[in-house]
Parts: structure tokens; sequence; C-alpha cells
């Protein structure tokens, strides 16, 4: 079975497609047929779908376990005297 689609592409992605092509030295319908082989197999993505809050504790809390551990900031290097030290020197 064949199907036929109609892409829509600008000149510049015509002649980028067709030099691809000719890298990989197939012919441009090769190429394409091998780009939607690559799409069919690939799993769907996922879906901009809300975790139910339970799961996504569960995620949030397995993510912050694999963190490395990094030395907390001491009260003065985040205090106001330190962060603004530059602007207050200027007045």
């Amino acid at each position: 079975m064949t199907v036929t689609v109609p892409v829509s592409l600008s000149p510049e992605e015509q002649s980028a497609l067709l030099a691809r092509a000719q890298a990989e030295g197939v012919s441009v319908d090769s190429l394409l047929r091998k780009a939607v082989l690559q799409v069919i197999a690939a799993p769907p993505a996922p879906a901009d779908e809300q975790l139910p809050g339970e799961q996504w504790e569960r995620e949030f809390e397995d993510w912050l376990d694999d963190l490395p551990d990094v030395p907390s900031l001491s009260d003065e290097a985040i205090s106001r005297e330190t962060i603004y030290t530059r602007e207050d020197e200027c007045l």
C-alpha cells in the first residue's frame, strides 16, 4: 500500500532535505520513509496530564533523593549585607 502525504516545505527546507539525502546517498523518498518509520516506532509523547498528588509527591521525593549532597549556604552568605554590598557602597 502506498500513501501520499503532501508536506509543505520552504525552499530552504527543500534544499536542506535534498542535501541530506544526497549526503546519505539515498533518495528523498527513502530518507522521508526512514524518518516516518522512526516516528511510528517511537513511544508516544506523554500527554500534559497532571499526576495524581500522591504519585507526584513520590516522584518528587525520588528526584530529591537522587540529588548530590551539597553544603548549605551560611546565614552570612545570604544576608542582606552580603548580597547588597556593592550597591550600598555606590551611594
